[in-house]
């Protein structure tokens, strides 16, 4: 029964930060509203803009690419908020003399939904960036999620 409860908690604590990632993600280039074009810095933008770098992408590449994770990122989004309303459900059926199953089957049912919300929302995002790719980016692309420094972590010992 711990074993499920904590489960739900580390989903819930995905969704939220990957609902709150969004923060400061602008379109095409605009982080915080200053400058414009390759921003540097941190946050998800600045990872975008990293990667969109190194895959040397034009500009219409960038915009599919960044419509794409913008989706994902409010797809997310809707999902994590989802998940934070089942919170007092969660807290209400182990608040009482004996564990609510029934309850806790609905909330993790819901949360269930989020989490395949978010998959076909990753799939979706995935396929649209696939296809505004050339096969050389698209290789590229492989190539830095499989080593794990798709933004240049790794040369910087933050290998992921």
């Amino acid at each position: 029964m711990f074993g499920i409860i904590f489960g739900t908690l580390c989903l819930i604590g995905l969704v939220v930060v990957i609902a709150r990632g969004r923060r400061g993600f602008r379109r095409f280039g605009h982080w915080h509203g200053h400058g414009h074009g390759h921003g540097y810095g941190w946050g998800p933008r600045a990872a975008l803009n990293a990667m969109l770098e190194r895959l040397d992408t034009a500009p219409g590449q960038e915009k599919v690419i960044v419509a794409a994770v913008e989706e994902f990122m409010d797809r997310a989004r809707e999902s994590g908020r989802k998940v934070r309303d089942t919170r007092q459900e969660l807290a209400s059926s182990v608040r009482g003399d004996h564990v609510d199953e029934g309850r806790l089957a609905d909330v993790f049912g819901r949360h269930d939904a989020a989490l395949g919300d978010v998959r076909s929302a990753a799939v979706d995002a995935l396929r649209k960036i696939h296809e505004a790719l050339d096969e050389r980016q698209r290789k590229l692309l492989a190539d830095l999620v499989e080593s794990g420094g798709y933004f240049g972590w790794h040369r910087h010992g933050y290998a992921c």
